[in-house]
């Protein structure tokens, strides 16, 4: 993995800022979500999405699998993200990913810079 993510100070009043299980996993989303298209073992993963399972977020993350799966449910609830279980894989899919990912960062970087 290479790169970097944007975290914007709206994180700071989300509902859930408060529950550390809760950032964290959303953090570890972000990271994990692909920046561009892809394609894995002849399925297209799009920008926002990526192939993982509770058994492996726990594992990267340190939370148990029950914390990983009460996690999920919550940011489903609050429409952060969507999860499509198969029978091999569960994909996520960050919901408004280029919201919390904007493709030109260099280009809001530059829009964002006070003049001195």
């Amino acid at each position: 993995m290479e790169g970097f993510i944007v975290l914007h100070r709206k994180l700071l009043k989300w509902e859930w800022y408060d529950n550390t299980n809760m950032v964290r996993l959303w953090l570890h989303l972000l990271f994990m979500a692909n920046y561009e298209d892809k394609k894995w073992h002849n399925i297209e993963i799009k920008r926002g999405q990526f192939v993982t399972n509770r058994e492996e977020l726990a594992r990267q993350t340190g939370l148990s699998v029950q914390e990983v799966r009460t996690c999920l449910d919550r940011l489903i609830e609050c429409g952060c993200i969507t999860k499509r279980a198969t029978s091999k894989y569960t994909m996520i899919t960050i919901c408004k990913y280029d919201d919390y990912q904007p493709q030109n960062v260099d280009e809001n970087r530059q829009s964002n810079r006070q003049i001195t």
